[in-house]
């Protein structure tokens, strides 16, 4: 089984506040996309499961357990991939995210391992 990390906060800074709870385009909408795309890929017998980061963004843990990184909208300038592969790194486009559409982000799945 294969892990994506929804990473939904961005890589923190000096003088930001380490303990975000969300980001400003959809507060909270982060956990509805991890259950949504759980239950597709469930429903099409994926060999992935979607888990929420909880390292605050911190690519030297992330990059331990994920096999692809989705990032939320406005995170592809605020969240360090440091050295991880670029080509396993999602990037969710607004208007995905707010109707929590998962084809986009499944299709991207498929293809890292097919």
């Amino acid at each position: 089984m294969y892990t994506a990390v929804i990473v939904y906060q961005s890589t923190p800074m000096l003088g930001r506040n380490l303990l975000q709870t969300g980001n400003i385009l959809g507060m909270f909408n982060q956990n509805k996309l991890v259950t949504q795309l759980n239950i597709e890929l469930n429903k099409k017998k994926a060999p992935w499961t979607a888990v929420l980061d909880d390292s605050i963004a911190d690519i030297e843990q992330i990059s331990q357990k994920a096999d692809a990184i989705i990032c939320l909208p406005g995170l592809q300038k605020q969240f360090d991939s440091g050295n991880y592969p670029k080509e396993r790194i999602f990037f969710y486009d607004s208007l995905a995210y707010h109707h929590l559409l998962t084809d986009s982000a499944i299709d991207f799945l498929d293809s890292i391992y097919s």
